[in-house]
């Protein structure tokens, strides 16, 4: 048996944005790693043109750990010659001094901007009867262009298979993979799979309480009066304007995306697509919500996508890593502007078989309901 069987040293289980990442990080530390994805990459939740990079979260441990990415992002941009992370900016409204506190405590910039000049902040925006918290070292995420960079930096380590289950054989021999066309053992499985990764760690011992399901964000063009102006990437919580809202410009394209947060505005999935979705509706609102917050963008969608997200107990800004000897599984939602330093950080655990303490806090916290 053993000659059909092949030996790797690190096997990567997805190759999003985290699987391309520590891929990547492992590669430049020297390791034999194999990144498995079953279609193209990056076309699982780290699908999509833009993300939003933002200081601010409720968790300071998660508050560091974008702080110290940013420098990374600054280092893939320089590699491969192109902007990865924009200067536009992060403004927040419905937000108090206590929502800065992780801000404060790492010394990341941000200011405070009364509600009559919120439109010399963001252009297409009203006059808002809050205040705005502005975050000036964060902006949209160049998403395609990111998995493009590292996708060609990982190059023939992907391998096009899909795998369809993880288990410790209990015999030394290292951890074993099943694909369509090979079994695999390896030294260490880091498994990175999305919505698929607490079905892949269940093999292996590992319960992950992750809640998958669908997200509408429909796409909105600028109007041509605020084409040059500031575009900053948006977070309302106040509900001064109807539903609780993000936002981030398309790159350079004109185009603004909006999505709405908070409890009810996602569709579950429960294992698989549900027979019919709330999601016109979901664009119906997004659209009042541009009419009336957003004047300087047109509020007929130009485009929409409907995004599968996974969530886990403390809610979307939550990361959890679970460790057992020889795998590690990350899950959580809103990660991609983390991944340069969640890279790093899961490359050294996977070389060294642990897990970092600050990964460790952020999942003990993920784990307790919001």
């Amino acid at each position: 048996m053993s000659e059909l069987r092949r030996h790797i040293d690190v096997a990567v289980i997805g190759a999003g944005v985290l699987g391309l990442a520590a891929t990547d990080a492992l590669a430049r530390r020297g390791a034999e790693v194999v990144c498995f994805e079953g279609r193209r990459p990056g076309q699982g939740q780290s699908g999509g043109l833009t993300r939003t990079f933002r200081n601010r979260h409720d968790d300071e441990d998660v508050v560091r750990l974008v702080a110290d990415s940013l420098a990374l992002w600054r280092d893939w941009e320089k590699r491969c010659g192109r902007t990865l992370v924009g200067s536009e900016g992060t403004a927040y409204l419905g937000f108090g001094e206590s929502d800065a506190a992780g801000l404060d405590t790492h010394g990341i910039a941000h200011r405070w901007v009364e509600g009559e000049l919120a439109p010399e902040v963001f252009g297409p925006l009203r006059p808002v009867s809050g205040r705005l918290l502005v975050d000036p070292d964060s902006g949209a995420i160049r998403s395609r262009r990111t998995i493009e960079a590292l996708t060609s930096w990982v190059g023939d380590r992907i391998v096009s298979e899909e795998v369809h289950g993880v288990c410790d054989p209990g015999d030394g021999g290292g951890v074993e993979l099943q694909t369509a066309d090979a079994i695999y053992r390896a030294r260490h499985v880091l498994i990175c799979a999305g919505a698929a990764t607490p079905r892949l760690a269940a093999g292996v011992g590992i319960d992950i309480p992750l809640e998958a399901a669908l997200h509408a964000r429909p796409h909105f063009r600028v109007r041509d009066e605020h084409a040059s102006g500031p575009l900053p990437c948006w977070v309302d919580r106040s509900g001064e304007f109807g539903p609780m809202v993000y936002g981030s410009p398309i790159g350079t394209t004109g185009r603004y995306v909006i999505g709405m947060i908070g409890k009810g505005v996602d569709v579950p999935m429960d294992g698989g697509l549900p027979p019919g979705t709330e999601m016109e509706e979901h664009v119906r609102r997004l659209s009042r919500y541009v009419e009336r917050a957003l004047p300087g963008l047109h509020p007929e969608p130009v485009g929409i996508r409907v995004c599968s997200m996974t969530k886990l107990p403390a809610g979307s800004d939550a990361i959890g890593v679970w460790h057992t000897d020889g795998v590690t599984a990350v899950t959580g939602h809103n990660l991609f502007k983390m991944a340069p330093v969640l890279g790093e950080l899961l490359a050294d655990g996977a070389q060294e078989n642990r897990l970092a303490g600050i990964l460790a806090r952020c999942t003990d916290r993920a784990t307790q309901a919001a």
